[in-house]
């Protein structure tokens, strides 16, 4: 990587190393939760062992600093890089594919921002591409997400507070929940166990309001209790689209000069559902309450 500012390097490789130390068990499954994750590296950095060997060499308070520098946290960063080449390798995905050598040579790092040299044009969108193709064939697949919204709901049932939640592993929590005293608890967990998930009652492209969607969380609550689950994501957002390019006529936002990458912004609805879903013994019950209701 080209860079004007050579200091920022050993500091924004450290913040790139350890930027997700805040992560929950289960990557961003339980976020929805509890804190985001930057907030929760934070408090780890400051309150954990690591903050001791970083106060070795560092203020932990200037270290917190390349956190949020672009290198580590920008429209095209180092994570987003990492991320999406590693899921499609450990997924079987062939949409992961990006040329990542091309767009790091590329790059120019100038002030506080990252820059897409005019060579690194295609590459950069390829990135997005890349992204754009996971979301439905990975990220969004049906499986993980009912997967997902079940332990979510366990997780809430079981009421485990931050402060127990920020120090588990994958191994802690699965224990606590499979060894729950809640009977709710440990159903949905035999359920993930046995490969018995919750199927879709019930789907839909159409956007909720905020008050529509709290009552139809709440109603299903009422009526069905943990059998029954809304599962309500957030759209994409592709910040890749927000990269500037270094054009011939000057500095261009990725989707100023790109058509595919505009393209691929106006399609990011085409994938997004919201879901009920419900324990196959109230499947059918569950869609007329929701058919109902709306």
């Amino acid at each position: 990587m080209r860079t004007y500012n050579p200091e920022i390097e050993e500091g924004a490789l450290y913040a790139a190393l350890l930027h997700d130390l805040g992560h929950y068990p289960f990557s961003h499954t339980l976020e929805s939760l509890f804190p985001r994750h930057e907030e929760n590296t934070v408090w780890t950095i400051k309150h954990g062992t690591i903050g001791d060997v970083l106060r070795e060499q560092y203020s932990v308070s200037e270290f917190l600093k390349p956190l949020k520098n672009s290198v580590v946290s920008g429209d095209i960063d180092a994570d987003r890089m990492d991320y999406l080449v590693r899921d499609a390798y450990y997924t079987g995905a062939a949409y992961g594919v990006v040329d990542l050598e091309r767009v790091v040579g590329n790059l120019i790092f100038e002030g506080e921002r990252l820059i897409i040299g005019e060579k690194g044009l295609i590459a950069a969108q390829n990135l997005l591409l890349a992204r754009a193709m996971m979301y439905p064939t990975v990220y969004f697949h049906h499986t993980a997400k009912i997967a997902e919204r079940m332990l979510r709901e366990a997780v809430k049932i079981e009421g485990i507070p931050l402060e127990e939640i920020r120090l588990m592993d994958e191994i802690d929590l699965v224990s606590r929940l499979r060894g729950s005293e809640k009977p709710e608890v440990r159903e949905l967990m035999q359920a993930i166990d046995n490969r018995m998930l919750y199927k879709r009652a019930y789907c839909s492209r159409t956007e909720l309001e905020p008050g529509t969607l709290g009552e139809l969380e709440t109603g299903l609550k009422e009526e069905f209790g943990h059998l029954a689950l809304l599962d309500y994501p957030p759209k994409p957002k592709y910040e890749e689209r927000n990269a500037f390019v270094k054009a011939c006529d000057g500095l261009k936002r990725l989707s100023e000069v790109s058509p595919l990458v505009r393209s691929l912004v106006d399609m990011k609805d085409v994938h997004w559902r919201w879901y009920v879903y419900a324990k196959r013994d109230v499947i059918d019950a569950v869609n007329r309450y929701v058919s109902d209701f709306l």
